[in-house]
């Protein structure tokens, strides 16, 4: 049918138009809306952030156990309602000296990879919409490329994919040979 015909036929042209005004009407997906929710939070003078949905709760950091020659990122193991999980430090794995856990730090639950661990925060500012568009981010000072890290969004925050993370070789402890 030629567009010259719709105005002519009298039943097809006013369900044109109403489709148009509902159409003009609804509200078109914005970046900001396609966007995951993010958690910011800090970890010594760093800002990161990372998907929402891998955090299933923050907990103040109280008591945790060391566990002597492990490597550096793990921090010890917590108790979490009689769940016993691994504290992560990720700075050592940034190639950033670990310090010792604040006394009012915090503890992220992150499942992701078939895992549950923490990892440790100073401080949780907030949850909000991520950005699309993300800055790449710099090689580390070792020349490692980490591909746990997605991208700097414009607040410097360095946002994190928890299973590709987790995924590390460097992760992988006194492993089993086969």
């Amino acid at each position: 049918m030629d567009r010259k015909n719709f105005k002519e036929d009298a039943a097809l042209w006013p369900i044109l138009e109403e489709r148009a005004r509902a159409l003009a009407l609804q509200k078109l997906a914005s970046d900001e809306d396609l966007s995951e929710e993010v958690l910011i939070f800090q970890l010594g003078e760093g800002k990161y952030s990372l998907p929402a949905h891998f955090v299933s709760e923050v907990q103040p950091l109280r008591v945790y156990t060391a566990l002597p020659t492990t490597p550096l990122f793990i921090v010890g193991l917590v108790n979490v309602r009689g769940r016993i999980l691994t504290a992560i430090d990720i700075r050592p794995l940034l190639d950033i000296p670990p310090t010792p856990p604040k006394e009012q730090g915090f503890l992220l639950i992150i499942n992701a990879a078939g895992m549950e661990v923490g990892f440790l925060a100073d401080l949780v500012t907030e949850v909000r919409r991520g950005e699309p568009n993300l800055a790449p981010a710099l090689s580390t000072t070792s020349g490692r490329g980490m591909p746990w890290i997605r991208g700097i969004d414009r607040d410097l925050n360095l946002l994190l994919d928890p299973p590709l993370l987790l995924a590390d070789p460097r992760m992988v402890i006194n492993r089993m040979e086969d």
